[in-house]
């Protein structure tokens, strides 16, 4: 069985999703991650994983929450020792992969587009990677909020969004040059021909992602939009930076040490 597809040929979405159409995205996501991890393959996707933890600065201590952990790239960067991450995805297939690959961090079913699990004030720090935009605005703002509510005063969210206008050919033109400035052009021509088939399926992939984004389903954001929703939740934005070949947007934020006035 395939995902319904709206009159653009994306998946159809609803904004929350009704449980059934939540198993069919659940399945979407299910097969993607299946060879997401190719991406681990690039250097900008490398950079923009680390990003994350560059600017949370993980601590011994410290209670982080990775908000939309997919299969757990972001997680691994913050689970450094001593730090108690928690990640949460939707897609509970994907879990067991997080689980795997990040032992040391605890996994959660839950969904951005709901309440979250958590009470008020439960992390010191959030890290949410490449999740916003899969959501329309109200939805978004709404996940912004939850991500604010949970964290406690002075806590920081570090979070990815596709730009709008997202390329992904430039994203892997940029791939290429940086492997072939550090593996040669035989290097290279090699990782491309053993990575060919994956690469083709996440084109394929992001592809319908971009369907859906021009169909209403998806929001891509600029810098201002992605600062006017954190804002709009009530955090202190800090920065905006261009990541991913610069087809990515990455924020910092802080939640107010104390109410504002």
């Amino acid at each position: 069985m395939t995902e319904p597809l709206n009159r653009d040929g994306a998946v159809a979405i609803t904004t929350p999703p009704t449980e059934s159409k939540s198993r069919l995205l659940q399945r979407f996501w299910e097969r993607y991650f299946y060879f997401y991890d190719t991406l681990n393959e690039s250097p900008p996707y490398r950079r923009m994983v680390e990003r994350h933890a560059a600017l949370l600065q993980p601590a011994a201590g410290d209670t982080i929450l990775d908000a939309g952990s997919g299969t757990a790239n972001v997680t691994a960067v913050l689970a450094v020792p001593g730090a108690r991450v928690t990640g949460i995805d939707f897609c509970e297939p994907a879990l067991e992969r997080c689980r795997r690959k990040v032992p040391t961090a605890e996994f959660r079913v839950a969904d951005l587009t709901r309440t979250l699990p958590f009470p008020d004030a439960t992390f010191d720090k959030a890290a949410c990677s490449l999740v916003l935009h899969y959501l329309v605005p109200e939805r978004q703002r709404f996940a912004a909020t939850e991500l604010f509510r949970v964290l406690r005063p002075g806590g920081a969210l570090a979070i990815t969004v596709f730009a709008a206008g997202f390329n992904t050919w430039r994203v892997y033109a940029e791939t290429l040059r940086e492997r072939r400035r550090t593996d040669g052009i035989v290097g290279t021509a090699i990782a491309g021909v053993r990575y060919l088939i994956n690469t083709s399926r996440i084109f394929y992939y992001v592809w319908r992602i971009k369907r859906a984004e021009q169909s209403g389903d998806y929001r891509f954001a600029t810098a201002e939009e992605l600062s006017s929703i954190l804002a709009g939740a009530g955090f202190q934005v800090e920065s905006v930076e261009p990541t991913m070949a610069g087809q990515c947007w990455t924020a910092l934020a802080h939640k107010p040490a104390a109410p504002l006035r």
